[in-house]
């Protein structure tokens, strides 16, 4: 009979007990203050639908009926999860090599890798943003669209900035003045408030230059800075400058917009392979990320 080695057993306790530390503390896109919290998945799966209320009211004139209204379906979007797993194995003969410190060191990494993963691939819903490759939200458009669809399917929307800018007071200034006047999906304007400037590591101390001085910068100092009093947040996503050092754009305070639904949190579990004599270390989750309404995002730039 194979039975397997005393130490991997005391190294499945160790490994059990190592991570104590908050590895999601590491994210910068997923998680309380950041983009987007993850929301508890009960189901297979979830579906969001979009619907346009009525429009302005009607005058009545005397002993007329009343000017009747409806409520418009528009589109719909299902999130169904996926699985993400991978595993390291441990040999015996690495114990018996006192392999022991790297071994632990090697299924820590592991963990770390899967909240590295789960903050990466959200960043990618933005990064992908105007690639018409990855639709999605209740038009199944890009993120980023010059023509988003309304439900009613004769009037389109915008959530570009109408002049792609670099950092600067004046496209916060034309991008607020977009948001004043968004439609909603019964295509009246529904006014909406820049909440964070979204940008690569390498723009974060220019937007920030720009949002705190208390004057106009490079100005002759008469004229006030307005744009700080949007109280904007700077919210820098390293995960950009590997993709691109320009782009940026604004968080908005649209409802049912950005969307991460966890169906499985990160799994950690140990198994032996007698046949090999082996220890195999897996973590897996399952997630699902993207958006049902594209007005949760300005793009400034690309």
């Amino acid at each position: 009979m194979i039975t397997s080695h005393p130490l991997f057993r005391l190294m499945k306790k160790t490994i059990d007990n190592i991570f104590t530390d908050d590895l999601s503390k590491e994210q910068v896109c997923i998680g309380k203050g950041n983009l987007v919290s993850l929301e508890p998945m009960e189901d297979g799966y979830v579906e969001n639908l979009e619907i346009a209320g009525t429009t302005y009211l009607l005058e009545k004139g005397l002993g007329e009926p009343i000017a009747e209204d409806t409520v418009t379906l528009g589109g719909s979007v299902r999130f169904y999860p996926k699985t993400y797993a991978k595993q390291v194995i441990i040999a015996e003969e690495a114990l018996e090599d006192n392999k022991y410190k790297e071994a632990i060191q090697a299924a820590n990494r592991l963990t770390a890798s899967a909240y590295r993963t789960q903050d990466v691939d959200f960043a990618s819903v933005i990064i992908q943003s105007t690639n018409s490759a990855y639709p999605g939200g209740f038009d199944q458009l890009p993120l980023a669209y010059a023509s988003h669809l309304l439900p009613n399917s004769s009037q389109t929307y915008s959530n570009v900035l109408s002049t792609y800018s670099s950092p600067s007071i004046a496209a916060l200034i034309n991008a607020k003045a977009q948001l004043g006047i968004m439609l909603g999906p019964n295509g009246l304007p529904q006014p909406l408030m820049p909440k964070a400037i979204v940008c690569p590591l390498i723009q974060e101390d220019v937007w920030r230059t720009i949002l705190d001085s208390e004057k106009v910068v490079g100005s002759n100092w008469n004229d006030i800075n307005i744009v700080r009093r949007y109280k904007l947040q700077v919210k820098p996503v390293y995960h950009f400058d590997f993709a691109s050092t320009s782009m940026w754009g604004l968080t908005t305070d649209a409802e049912d917009g950005w969307a991460a639904y966890e169906k499985r949190k990160i799994d950690k579990r140990n198994w032996v392979d007698n046949n090999c004599t082996a220890l195999h270390y897996a973590v897996t989750y399952r997630l699902v990320y993207g958006w049902s309404n594209p007005r949760i995002w300005l793009q400034g730039n690309t």
